[in-house]
Formats: structure tokens, sequence, C-alpha cells
């Protein structure tokens, strides 16, 4: 195993479960991957190793900064990666090159985007360098789906061109060269002559038609010196066909080239299969990457003219036309619209904005043009947030998924042994060669490690483009685990299960004061206008008119304010705060009143002048209004919800009464609620955290799945697991539901992988199974867990769906 602090010496990231070793000029050196093994011995072969080292003494920023002057951004589409390492090492040399200023690779999503001086820079010859890697890197037309088209194409391209020639070499079997085969007409000139011309047909079949599985097998060899599918297939193909033309050529046998043919054609139909549906299954993330517009109307000379996207900065006027992307983060100046902020936020409903509003970058202007200033530039929006977020979350493998990497790597190699074995095995019982070489040929290409590999991938990608679209943003993969085996979740109060600000619910009045509760509250809203505080700022929002100026203000700490206002006589003061500030006499009627609303969880605030006593104001912090229908579904789900606050155990059980929680404690500061965690967890419970990421730190910290809820824009900057973008509470049991429907598929893809291989192989090994039928069970075998994975699409909507009606169920 290796040791606890040692990194890979291509990436730096610490090595997980045994490293990959190498011997290079003499030095040992550890990689945590295949992949970065092969970089490391490429770059070092081509004198790049000075570009592809990581730096021990730097960091690389979370995001680039905006661009300056007229520098230009460019996406391209990256091929040839094998792990996220790989996706460092390209970075790195692409940093190197003159006139590039930033560069960002996702290995998820096999793209990247370079920041960069045309003057200094030429594009072509930028991504040039990635070539003397291995990897083959292009300029994108669509930053998104280009690459992805141009894959399906090719590997169509290939399984039509194997399929046709493929049907002409059956043809040419069924109608002549098997009934000759079956009467011992080895020898003949018809045969030989039908054997030269079915060769003719399987050899572009073999190595057009094939071509992806060949390279793939012979890159691998040449480069990583290791083995993988593509591998076991060219070994199985090869040799059946190698056979076949010396059987051609020297006429003593039966010659095999259907097999041939057929292998290749089932190999490449899966392949094609499997290719559109990950695609299908990577569309939700596809979605998410292509919200941000390349272009923006910026003022020239007053007209609006068309410019890059990337090149706006803060403060830069832009317009917005209907049907059209927003393309940063905007402050609207001009102009009412509507908008779908769906993708962005997860909200479903439209939303309207005017004058003072806020828009994110990716949200679609439906039915008016917007005019407004630039608040954050395209790659510090939100939406660039989200975006690298989950591309950072794609390339974290889950400790299940690193498990299926180990058991692969290991899994070809002992498919080769098995072949060779069953070779010798049959050999040596008296069977023909050609005989045994059919059954080695069986056991090699039956054999089926793609499945292990796409096991766990698909279906994270498949969530993950689901719940980003909820509103849940997934930090850590290892949170869709956690989150399946919860038992309790803890929630705070204030800004979770409560909407985190005061509201006016009720006003009393005095009898005797002549003034009615609007005058009341104008009154207060003259003392409480020039304070921040959430009291005054909720009392000045409910007062029904502008309040009258005021002077000469008066804070008497934690009892009240006092102000002289124009209406008041010469000498008269208006006062706001405690009873204690206004001399309320408690046995009073409206004390008791005020003493059962504090009781009930409200805020009393009392009003006097010179005059005497006028009455109180009632408010209160409400609940969240999707939080009763959220917790209810949680304890359906087997999941106990407690709420743990700071506020006073009164207003704690008011709240609580209110939600329907039987399991609270109130005066809990934030170091005592990580104890109670920190309790539950010790007696075998699995807790999470639901809290605001900043008085709940050390309870997040302590929980084993933190949530927290993004009040502002920078979603880069939380720390938890998991982060919602809005306070809809209902996508937490969502998202616990739909994290136990992952568990439970990719442990199905797992178990269908591993007993598909521990049965179909010793069945080849034995004849049982032809090479033809070995490689549509192999192809079949990974088309079931593509299959499966896209089950979580349907899943996930039929959960979103309920999560949606639990969130408008009290609203």
């Amino acid at each position: 195993m290796a040791n606890e602090h040692e990194r890979c010496a291509l990436c730096g990231r610490v090595i997980e479960g045994s490293p990959v070793v190498r011997e290079l000029n003499g030095v040992e050196e550890h990689f945590d991957s295949q992949g970065c093994a092969r970089v490391y011995e490429v770059a070092q072969a081509n004198d790049m190793l000075d570009q592809v080292l990581a730096d021990p003494t730097s960091e690389p920023a979370l995001r680039p900064a905006p661009l300056q002057g007229h520098e230009r951004s460019a996406h391209f589409t990256v091929q040839g990666m094998h792990c996220p390492g790989c996706a460092v090492a390209a970075e790195r040399v692409l940093r190197h090159q003159p006139g590039v200023r930033s560069a960002e690779i996702s290995f998820s999503g096999q793209q990247g985007r370079i920041d960069y001086d045309p003057d200094r820079a030429d594009l072509a010859s930028v991504l040039q360098s990635l070539e003397r890697l291995g990897y083959h890197a292009s300029p994108m037309a669509s930053a998104q789906s280009h690459h992805v088209a141009m894959s399906q194409e090719r590997t169509l391209l290939q399984l039509i061109t194997a399929a046709a020639f493929g049907m002409q070499v059956m043809l040419l079997y069924l109608v002549q060269l098997y009934p000759l085969y079956a009467a011992g007409r080895f020898s003949d000139p018809e045969v030989r002559t039908l054997q030269y011309l079915v060769w003719a047909l399987a050899t572009p079949a073999l190595f057009y038609g094939g071509s992806s599985f060949l390279r793939g097998a012979w890159g691998m060899l040449r480069s990583a010196h290791t083995a993988n599918m593509d591998t076991l297939v060219s070994l199985g193909t090869l040799s059946a066909y190698a056979y076949s033309v010396y059987v051609t050529l020297t006429g003593s046998g039966e010659a095999y080239f259907d097999s041939v043919v057929m292998i290749t054609t089932f190999v490449m139909l899966g392949r094609y299969l499997e290719a559109v549906g990950g695609s299908e299954a990577r569309k939700g993330i596809r979605e998410l990457l292509s919200l941000q517009p390349a272009k923006a109307w910026r003022p020239w000379n007053n007209e609006w003219h068309q410019v890059s996207a990337s090149a706006l900065a803060p403060g830069d006027r832009i317009l917005v036309k209907p049907g059209e992307r927003v393309p940063a983060d905007t402050a609207i100046e001009e102009g009412h619209a509507t908008l779908d902020e769906s993708l962005v936020t997860g909200e479903s409903a439209p939303v309207e904005r005017g004058p003072g509003d806020s828009v994110l970058a990716g949200t679609v202007v439906t039915d008016a043009a917007i005019i407004g200033r630039v608040i954050r530039p395209p790659a510090e929006s939100r939406l660039a947030q989200i975006a690298q977020l989950v591309q950072r979350t794609l390339a974290i493998k889950p400790p299940i998924q690193r498990l299926a990497d180990r058991a692969s790597a290991y899994f070809a190699f002992g498919i080769m042994g098995a072949a060779a074995l069953t070779f010798v095995g049959w050999w040596l019982t008296g069977h023909a060669p050609a005989r045994s070489l059919l059954a080695a040929v069986s056991v090699l290409v039956v054999a089926c490690p793609c499945a292990l590999g796409l096991a766990t991938p698909l279906a994270l990608a498949v969530v993950l483009g689901r719940t980003t679209r909820a509103g849940v943003l997934v930090r850590n993969p290892v949170a869709l685990e956690t989150a399946a085996r919860v038992q309790r979740i803890v929630f705070d109060k204030t800004g979770t299960l409560t909407e985190g600000r005061l509201s006016v619910t009720d006003v009393a009045v005095v009898p005797a004061a002549r003034i009615d509760r609007s005058e009341l509250l104008s009154l207060a809203a003259a003392a409480e206008q020039y304070s921040e505080h959430p009291v005054a700022r909720a009392i000045v929002a409910a007062a029904p008119s502008p309040p009258p100026s005021a002077e000469d203000p008066r804070i008497v700490r934690g009892m009240g304010v006092s102000v002289r206002t124009n209406g008041a006589e010469a000498g008269w003061r208006v006062l706001v705060g405690s009873d204690r500030f206004l001399g309320v006499d408690s046995s009073s009627d409206l004390a008791q009143e005020a003493e059962g609303r504090k009781l009930r969880g409200e805020t009393v605030v009392w009003v006097g002048s010179g005059d005497g006593l006028k009455g109180f104001i009632a408010l209160r912090d409400q609940p969240n209004p999707t939080a009763p229908a959220a917790l209810a579904s949680l304890r359906a789900h087997g999941v106990q919800p407690v709420m743990l606050s700071g506020d006073s155990p009164g207003t704690t059980r008011a709240i609580a009464k209110d939600l329907g929680l039987e399991d609270y404690e109130g005066g809990c500061s934030p170091t005592e609620k990580a104890a109670r965690i920190a309790e539950w967890q010790r007696s075998g419970q699995t807790v999470a955290m639901v809290g605001d990421g900043v008085n709940d730190a050390p309870a997040l910290a302590q929980a084993d799945l933190s949530i927290t809820t993004a009040g502002g824009t920078d979603v880069a900057g939380e720390t938890s697991d998991l982060v919602l973008t809005r306070p809809n509470l209902a996508v937490v049991p969502w998202f616990v539901e739909v994290s136990r429907q992952t568990r439970a598929v990719i442990q199905q893809n797992l178990g269908w992988a591993f007993a598909y291989n521990v049965f179909a192989v010793p069945l080849a090994a034995l004849g049982l199974i032809s090479p033809v039928i070995a490689a549509a069970a192999m192809a079949t075998s990974s088309l079931l867990v593509v299959g499966n994975s896209l089950r979580l699409r349907g899943k996930a909507d039929g959960v979103a769906q309920a999560g949606h009606a639990l969130g408008s169920a009290t609203a």
C-alpha cells in the first residue's frame, strides 16, 4: 500500500491505494494511475517534463481572472485523456505556451478553455503542443456538443463499414463455405477462391471498422505498458484473423473470417449504442455547460454591437434581447421582463424582473428586452462557479469507483492468462489447434471490464445533471453514498427552517391612544428608519407609507431608540423599544397579551410618545413554507429530523410546534450542536446537518453529511458537501431518495458486471460459447449497465416532481 502522504510524481495528487510503479532512467517513480505514468513517460521522451510536473509551491486558482484588453477565450475538445491527472498535465503544458494567460481542462467533460493574447499566441499552435503528449485537441464550434457528435459519427461510420463488409462475408459463408466445410472439401479450388475473397472483405471490416479498439490497444501497450478491454478484443480478433490468413495461404483447413467480422460488428455496435447512451446520460451536464452564451450586446458609438461574452467586464452596459440568455450576472437598469431561471436556480416558475433587480448569467429573457450593467463577468458568474463545481465533482472518484478501477486494472491481465490456459488445456486434451484457438478467442472476447468502468461514472453523470437542475450542487460525490445511509438530519432554525427575516404579524393599539394601526406603524418607522437592525427593517417595510422625517436620534443600547419627529409637539419624543424602556405596566391587559405572544415565539416592540403609551408591534421570523412537508417527507423515508437552535427555548418551541417537529432543542451554541451530533454518531447513526455555513461551521464539520444554503453568489466558496441554491427544503428528502436510488443502481451495475464475468468466462473456456456469441454477450453486458444507469433519469425526475409538490404544498 502507498504511504499516507505519498504523491503522484506527475500530478501531485495523494495516491489512493497501491501506486503504479515505473523505473525511469534508473529512478523508481510512483503514480496514482496508469494515465499519469503514461503521460510522464511521453513527456520525458519529448523533453517536456518541466512543463507537466506539479509545482509544489503554487496552487491553481479556482477560476481565471477576467480577460484584459483584447485577450480572447477559446474552447476546445481534448481526446486521449485517461484520468484527471492527464487533465492537470495538459493544463500545465498549455500555461507554458507563450501568450497563454490561463488554461482549464475538464477530464469529465473532455474539453477545455484557454485565455490568450492573439498577438502573441496562435490557437492552432497552442493546441498542437498537446499532440506531443499523445492528446488530440481541436477548437469547438460549439463548446459543448461538437466533439460528442463527431465521435459518434466516427463510431457509426466504423460500425457501418464493419457491418457492410461483414454481411458480404457471412453471405458467402452461409451460402457456400459452410456447406463445403461440412463436406470436408478444404482443398478444393472453389474453397481456396472463396477464402481469398472473404479475406479481402474481412480486412477492411477489421482494420477500419475495428480501428478504434485496435488503436486503443496499441496506444495502451506502447505508452502505458498495460492492457484493457481494447487489448482483449484486439488479441481475439487478430488471433482469429492471423490463423485464417495462414489457413487460406496453406489451404490446410477452415478459415474463421466469419468470427472476425461478426466480433468486430458486435463490438462496434455495442460501442455506438454505448456512446449514444453515455451521451444521453451526460445530457444534463452538457445542458448546464451550454448555458453560457458566446456573444453579448455592448454599446459602441451609440450603437449596440455584438462582442465576445468573455470580453465583458464589471460595469459594462449590455442589452439582452427577448429569447437570448443573459451573458453575465447583471443588474437591470431599464426594462421589465419575464425570465426563465430553471436551469440555473432549479426554480421552474418564470420570474418577473425590473430595474434594480439582479439577474444571473445563463437565464433566458422570454418576453422583452432589458438593459443592465455587468456585476460579475462570465468567468466569475454564479453559472461559471456551478459549472466548475460540477466538473470538479465529476473528476473526483468516490470509493466505490476506485475499487472498480483497481479491479479493472488487473482484470485484463487475468483474462489474458485465462485465455492462454484455455488454449493449452484444449490442446493438451487432444483437440486441434484451431479448436483450441477458438476457445481462447471466446475467453478474450466474452470478458467485459467495460461494464466495471461504466458502472459508477454513468450513474453519477445522470444524477449530477438532475441534482444541479433541481438546485442541489454536489461538491463531493461521496455525498451520494453518505446521503443514502443518513438516519438523522439536524436543522438550524434561523434562515433554514425559518425564512431568516422578521415580519410584522400584528399591531395592538392602546384604546385611549386616539391612533390607528397604520399611524402607529408610521410612528415606529420614523424612529427605526435609519437603523439596520432586522427588527427596524421589518417595521419600516410594514409601514403603509414612507415614514415622516425625524431628528435627534438617541439610542439606549439593549433598550430602544427615541427620535423627535416633525409631527410631535415641541419637547415630545417618539420612543420605540422594550417594555422597560417605555415603562409598561406588566399587570395591564395589553402587557398580558404581549407576554402571550412572546410565549408563541414572537418579538414584541412597544411604541410611545410624550403623551403616553401607544401600543405594541408583534414580529416573527416566519417558518419556511416548504419546511413542514419536507420534514414529513423525511420521516416517511425513515429519517429523523431534529432542530437545534441558538434562540431561546420558548421561541424554539413555538417554531417547532408550527412545523410539527417533535425533536428540538433551544439555547444551543455552535459547539453544543457539534457535541449533540457527535453523541448520535457514537451511537452508530449517520447524521447530516443543514445550516447556514457560518454560525454552524462546527456542527457542519462534525456531521457525516454537511448541507448549506448559499445565501450569496459565491457558490465556489462553500466548503460543505452539498449546497442548496434556493431555500426550498423539499430538495433535502428528494436528494436522500435520489441517493438511495443511485446507490442501488451502482450496486446493481457492479453486481451485474462481476456476475457476468464470473459465469461467462468459464462457459467460454469450456467451449460452450462461440466467439460470435461471446462478442454479442460482451456488448450486451455494457449496454445493460448503460441502460440501467439511464433508468435513474426517470427515477430522479419522478422524485423531483414529488419534491416540487412538497415545495408548493404549503407555500
